[in-house]
């Protein structure tokens, strides 16, 4: 039997290269912060569009809800009006390009001539409201556990007398309460994201019925996570070093350049820095497409009737029953 792992990812690789145009979604998808599942193995700090986009709009909001209106206020307003449509757009086009990549994925598998950019975004589009719903659910859910857990604890440190016990205490809470907690939730609005684009199902039918399928094959969407996580920081060794390769040349070419002409330092330094940033945005986009196509494999092979199973599932199915079904 071909390996379960090698069988998705091997595929995955395919689909993207068979569609260079998916890397077009992958730079917008990438914003929605693709190593979140196991971001709160260091904190618990959110930095992708979806929190920062709501954070900033609270802020504007805040800012035009106290300001008085004036004239010479005028260009500050306008500049935060573009701002709020700036933010907008990125994050419907972040939305839309999940949903995107996750139709284009499962049209591969259909055969169809229909897994075209075109109507893969108008998919997308389509689904905005229910995928930007389960990924607010997502961040709501962990802010809810995050402030129910950690408002009390500061109020424990304030009254305790001792520190060190308390400290230790909100470690043991943090990563063994809240960290599985922000991971699960990840999970599933992955799954979930995946049960409204591909089996056309409501929020709240998808939400739930991706806890589900999250509950009888945890062990494998944690082997999966941890499989990506290993690759995230591979990848990002040889995207540094590739970025280091490029940049050289034009660090060396322009120091003796210098001696002789500071247009053309600066001609090289600009070049260098747009190659730069060229190499850096293409891999960030080809990095965000084929995350989102493993995510979405692994949905579609969990969901097959005739599915396989990690090695590891099958030993704790055959050996701890209660563990995996």
């Amino acid at each position: 039997m071909e390996s379960f792992y090698r069988k998705v990812y091997l595929r995955s690789w395919r689909i993207v290269k068979n569609n260079w145009y998916l890397l077009f979604f992958g730079l917008f998808v990438s914003t929605l912060g693709l190593t979140g599942d196991f971001k709160a193995l260091s904190n618990l700090e959110a930095n992708d569009i979806i929190s920062t986009t709501l954070v900033d709009w609270i802020n504007i909001f805040h800012t035009f809800a106290v300001a008085d209106i004036t004239l010479d206020k005028l260009p500050t307003l306008l500049m935060l009006i573009g701002t709020f449509l700036f933010l907008a757009v990125i994050l419907v086009m972040a939305i839309s390009s999940q949903g995107a990549i996750i139709q284009a994925t499962a049209n591969d598998h259909k055969k169809t001539n229909k897994n075209t950019l075109i109507n893969n975004l108008q998919t997308g589009v389509e689904n905005f409201w229910p995928l930007f719903g389960i990924n607010i659910l997502n961040k709501l859910i962990s802010f809810v556990f995050v402030v129910g857990a950690i408002i009390p604890i500061i109020y424990l440190l304030s009254l305790s007398q001792n520190a060190s016990f308390m400290n230790f205490l909100m470690t043991i809470i943090v990563f063994f309460v809240l960290v599985p907690i922000a991971v699960i939730i990840s999970f599933v609005t992955r799954y979930g994201a995946s049960y409204i684009i591909i089996k056309k199902q409501s929020l709240t039918q998808a939400f739930f019925n991706a806890w589900r399928l999250f509950r009888v094959n945890w062990i494998i969407s944690l082997e999966n996570a941890l499989a990506l996580l290993a690759l995230t920081i591979l990848y990002g060794l040889i995207i540094i070093s590739l970025l280091a390769f490029v940049v050289t040349p034009f660090l060396i070419l322009g120091y003796l350049v210098a001696q002789i002409s500071i247009f053309g330092f600066w001609i090289l330094i600009i070049a260098g820095s747009l190659a730069a940033i060229i190499l850096f945005l293409t891999a960030v986009s080809l990095f965000g497409t084929y995350y989102t196509v493993v995510w979405t494999e692994l949905f579609i092979e969990l969901t097959n009737p005739g599915k396989n199973a990690s090695k590891a599932h099958r030993f704790a199915k055959k050996h701890l029953p209660r563990l995996a079904k």
